[in-house]
Parts: C-alpha cells; structure tokens; sequence
C-alpha cells in the first residue's frame, strides 16, 4: 500500500469513526472577559450535523442550534464561564442539521493564568439523547403504573359508590313508575269531581291548570332516575379492572356513547354547541374497550379544555372508509388550537400547553400509545386561534375483512 491510498484508506477508517462518536470537545478563547475565538473538534459533525468548518464560517450558528427554551440557559452557562466562575454541566436540547431535537450534556472546564483571570475554556458536548428517551420512557412506565394503581383504587370506589347510588335509586325508580300509574288511575275520578264541582286546587295550584303538567313531572323523574342508572353503569364498566388484552370485538358508537356519558358534565359546562354523529351502519374493531373508551375520552377532555367560551362547538363524529377499511372517530373543536411549533411534539411524554392548570402531558402519548398497539393512527390537525382536528383511525374487525 503506498503513502496515497495508506492516507485515503485512514481519512476513510477516521470518517466511520466520527460517525459512531457521540462526544467532542469545543475551545473557546477569552480576552477581558469577551469571547473572541470559539473552535469545535471534528466530531461535531456526528452529534450536531455540521462540520468544524461550518462552526467557523458562522460563529452564531451554535445559539441558532440551542432549541428556543433551552436558549437563556445556554446563555447563561456561557457568561459565567466567560466570567471566571465555575459551571455545573448543563443539559439542554439542540436541532441537528437534519431538523431533529438531540439532547446533549455540556460540561465546561476553565483555563485560567497566574493572576485568576480566563482565558479560555474548554467543553465536552455529550449526545445523551437516547439516555434522555430511556429516561423519558422510564418515566411514563412508572406513571402508568401509578396511574394504573389509581384507576384500581378508583374502580373500587366507583363501584362502592355506584351501589350506594343504586339502592336508592331503584326506589326511586320503582316507585316514580307506581305513583304514574296510581296517577293515570285517579285522574278520571279527578276529572269526574272538576265536572261536577269546579276548579279545585292541588299543591297550592289549581287542577285545571296543573293536571297536564303533573304527568309530565312524574315521567320527568323515572327518566331522571333511568339516567342516574345509567352513568352509575358507565361508571362501573369503565372502572372495572382491564385484563389489557386487545380481543374483544368493539363497537365504536358504544364506546363513544359511554364517553360522552362520563365526560358529560364537563361537555355541558365547556359548550352550548356540542354533536354527535354515530353512524349504526358500521363494522366493529377489534381491540380492547377501556382503552379506547380512554382515548376518546381523553379526546373530548381535551376539545372542552381549548374552548375560551360556551359559544365555540365541539363535534364528535364516526365515519367508516370502506376503501381503506377503518373507521375514524373525528373529534373537532373550534378552541384555542395549538401553535405550529408544537404539533412536533403533541404525543412527547411530558409535553404539554397546559403545565400552569395541572396538565401532565401524558394523555395524548399515552392515547398514542393505545392507539398505536391497536394497529391504528392518532392524527391532529390544528392551527391557532381556529381550533383543532383529531382523528382516531383504526382498522375494522378482522372476521369483517375475510368476509
């Protein structure tokens, strides 16, 4: 091998090598407290996309690459090293050449003279991005086991709760149905005495004018009374403990019924504008249906959180594409939407618009998540200021299919 090829044969070997280095080290020269030079190692170009060159021709690309929250912090770190003081290492995110969010750890070592002053200092840019994604789903794992230890808790005393409701309630049933047919039985012999007597009053009203009304406030309360039933079983079925198999055959009007039960009140207090479109023609799902009775759930909290007020609708609807074979459960808002530089991030654990009224960033990744294991997609269209778009997208039954 002559000089030519044993010198291409190891820029190539150190050009694969770059390639799997997930550190460099940066220099950046001081003078009076002011930065005058800054130099990156060649394995920038592994973690960041650019190369040293790059680095050089534009000195502010660096901040340019440090992600908008993360900026102050960088800043910050940056001037007190410049400074003389000593820094802890920091972590913050940067957008590589190629569009996508990194993590990197940045830890800063001084280099002073004899008299204490800086004059230079110099770095190591760690890519810690998969340890941030591990941690990431660390976390959301011990959340789900958290959350999914609350739900037990709460389906026990979901259930408690719905018996007590119950057993007065069926008495309130039972009875609201005998006191209408008495009523129905009386009212002839009322009517007999009206004939032949007058008018005549009952609870302080009088009978000509009330009588019609009477019937209706009784059936008011058997169907009040058949409603509270109906949510206690909503209730209970949604808080029942979940095997978490994907088997069951699913009927997406059910489940969006059932949703719109639970998140009903908050529905009522978020919009004077709300529709629901089933569509009873429709294949089922196969999969499991707590989990996406969650999902939809999840869905309809979030369109009633984004409204800023009670004239802004919300529309649940459910299509079925029969050239791709899926149904779409579409929940659409006419709120606040999300900014375009968010929608990137919608599903990231831990994201989340809504950090200062207690929003966790979990429903939407967990909902992903579920949806994704369902051989589904979850899309969400928004734009600020107009509102937003979410379409369940799941593939119908496979026994529908063979068919």
């Amino acid at each position: 091998m002559n000089k030519i090829e044993s010198f291409e044969y190891g820029e190539e070997r150190s050009q694969r090598l770059l390639r799997y280095l997930t550190d460099y080290i940066f220099t950046v020269q001081i003078e009076n407290g002011k930065v005058v030079e800054t130099y990156h190692g060649p394995g920038c170009i592994a973690v960041t996309g650019y190369s040293s060159e790059d680095f050089t021709k534009d000195p502010d690309l660096w901040y340019r690459m440090v992600f908008d929250e993360d900026k102050e912090a960088v800043l910050e770190q940056a001037r007190k090293a410049s400074a003389g003081e000593e820094v802890e290492p920091l972590e913050h995110r940067i957008v590589h050449h190629d569009g996508l969010i990194r993590w990197v750890k940045n830890s800063i070592v001084l280099a002073k003279d004899h008299e204490g002053n800086v004059v230079s200092y110099d770095g190591i840019i760690n890519d810690i991005t998969e340890l941030k994604h591990a941690e990431a789903l660390a976390d959301v794992k011990q959340k789900q086991l958290i959350q999914a230890d609350k739900m037990v808790s709460l389906g026990i005393l979901v259930s408690g709760i719905a018996h007590e409701i119950n057993n007065p309630n069926n008495f309130i049933m039972l009875n609201a149905e005998l006191i209408l047919k008495a009523w129905e039985d009386i009212l002839p012999i009322l009517m007999d005495y009206y004939d032949d007597n007058g008018d005549f009053a009952v609870a302080g009203m009088s009978f000509h004018n009330s009588h019609v009304k009477f019937r209706g406030i009784m059936k008011g309360i058997s169907e009040g009374a058949n409603r509270i039933q109906k949510i206690t079983r909503s209730l209970t079925n949604f808080a029942k403990h979940d095997p978490g198999e994907l088997n069951q055959s699913v009927d997406l009007n059910w489940i969006i019924e059932n949703a719109i039960i639970i998140t009903g009140n908050l529905v009522k207090n978020s919009t004077n504008n709300f529709t629901v479109r089933y569509n009873k023609n429709t294949p089922n799902v196969t999969g499991n249906k707590q989990q996406l009775e969650q999902v939809i759930i999840n869905l309809i909290n979030n369109a009633c959180q984004s409204l800023t007020n009670k004239k802004q609708s919300i529309t649940v609807t459910l299509f079925y594409d029969k050239y791709e074979e899926s149904l779409i459960t579409e929940v659409k808002d006419e709120g606040a939407g999300i900014e375009e530089k968010y929608l990137k991030r919608i599903f990231d654990p831990f994201f989340t618009t809504k950090r200062n009224t207690g929003g966790t960033g979990l429903g939407l990744s967990i909902s992903y998540n579920i949806v994704k294991n369902h051989g589904g997609e979850l899309r969400i269209e928004s734009r600020q200021g107009e509102g937003t778009t979410c379409r369940l997208i799941l593939p119908i039954e496979r026994k529908v299919k063979e068919e």
